[in-house]
């Protein structure tokens, strides 16, 4: 998702963050725990027609405190199926918690040396036996790749994004504080600023688990060129800025990179023609995090379908060994679940190719890959409807499907903004639009 004026609020080496103020929870209870250190490309027929009314270029909270001058948001109409993605405007230097991506629909052993044998004497003149070299000391072997949060069973991290977070209101509102939070920086320039990170702004003391979107390319880049390595210096140079501002705090910081790039939307947007050059600068880009900050877990998130892309998103995956959580973008809508029996329907779908669509499809797809599932965008859609079963299934699922191991829910972040152009379609907190999921958020979570 992506916004013009407010910036809301990986598996490696080195060290672990300890999540601060995490909290466990089981059908909507919750334990206080440590953690360690450290598709289709166009709908189905079945859903809703048209496409959502509401501009998604302005995801915020509170304005950080540095930064350049947010710059104006454009709406941009998007096709059915989109999951929310209805438009994306350009704020290459907006300071905010609020996502600030520019909308396109292009495109864009360790090894031992064993020491050498003694000569054996020959049985007719035997001579004196040459000593033994010393062994080759081998190479220390490579740091092992950080295990992530470790989580009670049963529990999940459950957070949101928008206004709210830091003072503790939205936790006051829905009953309890958030275990993790959500925020993007998801254009060239946000990337490596980050200013709702630094210290005086929104987050810049923020210590708890974070989600943070930093999208990839920008528009007229191509993940050709990414794959060459041609923007490896602005990589190398957002990764550092993330590694320096997050230096010290206790929670995890989660690193979604080229989110939703089953899309039509973005700058970083991955077609047919684009999988492998994309899989190649993923593996890239895990590269470099892995050098500049290994404490970091790398999240592959894609939008709960594709969009326009023209085949199986599961052959960008560039492998579990270049992600540590697998991620999806989960909206109601397409289709709307009103009801029990749209929802059990719809959790299980696949798209044209096969696919996953629905949200155990994606679990189940995380835990063929040996990954935990995390979902850093949900709401309720108000342009579709207002749906309490909705929410409440949602929290089901997690509640059911909750931890840090392969295959279950690791955290969620409800989308939680409005930025005046969403006209009140996600958020809950105080909005007259959506008052049974609101109620029903409160209830459950």
């Amino acid at each position: 998702m992506s916004t013009s004026v407010m910036v809301i609020a990986t598996a490696c080496s080195g060290l672990l963050g300890q999540l601060a103020g995490a909290g466990s929870q089981t059908e909507g209870t919750q334990t206080s725990f440590a953690e360690p250190t450290g598709a289709a490309p166009s709908p189905a027929a079945g859903d809703a027609a048209g496409s959502t009314a509401a501009s998604r270029a302005g995801r915020g909270s509170a304005a950080a405190t540095s930064g350049p001058a947010d710059l104006p948001s454009a709406s941009v109409a998007v096709p059915e199926g989109a999951t929310v993605q209805d438009a994306r405007s350009t704020a290459t230097t907006a300071p905010s918690t609020a996502k600030s991506s520019t909308a396109a629909t292009a495109k864009p052993s360790t090894s031992t040396s064993s020491a050498s044998k003694p000569t054996a004497a020959k049985p007719v003149a035997p001579k004196p036996v040459a000593p033994a070299p010393s062994p080759v000391k081998p190479p220390a072997p490579a740091p092992s790749a950080p295990a992530g949060p470790s989580l009670p069973a049963g529990s999940w991290l459950s957070g949101a994004s928008g206004p709210g977070i830091v003072d503790g209101a939205f936790g006051e509102w829905r009953g309890r504080d958030v275990d993790i939070a959500g925020t993007w920086s998801d254009n060239n320039t946000a990337m490596v600023n980050v200013w709702q990170l630094q210290r005086g702004a929104e987050y810049g003391s923020w210590q708890k688990p974070m989600d943070v979107a930093i999208g990839a390319i920008g528009p007229g880049e191509t993940w050709s060129s990414a794959r060459a390595g041609a923007y490896d210096a602005r990589w190398r140079e957002s990764l550092t800025e993330l590694k320096d501002v997050w230096a010290g705090r206790a929670g995890t910081l989660y690193i979604r990179f080229a989110h939703e790039s089953n899309s039509n939307w973005y700058p970083w947007s991955v077609d047919a023609s684009e999988k492998d050059d994309f899989v190649q600068a993923w593996r890239r880009f895990r590269a470099l995090q892995e050098e500049i900050f290994p404490a970091a877990q790398l999240v592959f998130c894609v939008n709960r379908e594709s969009v326009g892309t023209g085949f199986d998103w599961r052959q960008s995956f560039p492998g579990a060994e270049y992600v540590d959580v697998m991620a999806v973008d989960y909206y109601n809508q397409y289709p709307f679940v009103a009801d029990d029996r749209t929802w059990n329907e719809s959790v299980t779908q696949t798209d044209e190719f096969g696919a996953p669509k629905g949200l155990q499809q994606h679990l189940d797809f995380a835990k063929s890959v040996g990954l935990p599932l995390a979902v850093p965008e949900w709401s309720s859609v108000a342009d579709h409807g207002d749906s309490a079963v909705y929410v409440e299934r949602m929290h089901q699922f997690f509640s059911e499907h909750s931890g840090s191991g392969a295959g279950q829910l690791l955290y969620e972040i409800l989308f939680d903004v409005d930025n005046g152009d969403y006209k009140g379609n996600f958020q809950l907190m105080g909005n007259g639009r959506l008052t049974s999921s609101a109620a029903a958020y409160q209830q459950a979570f």
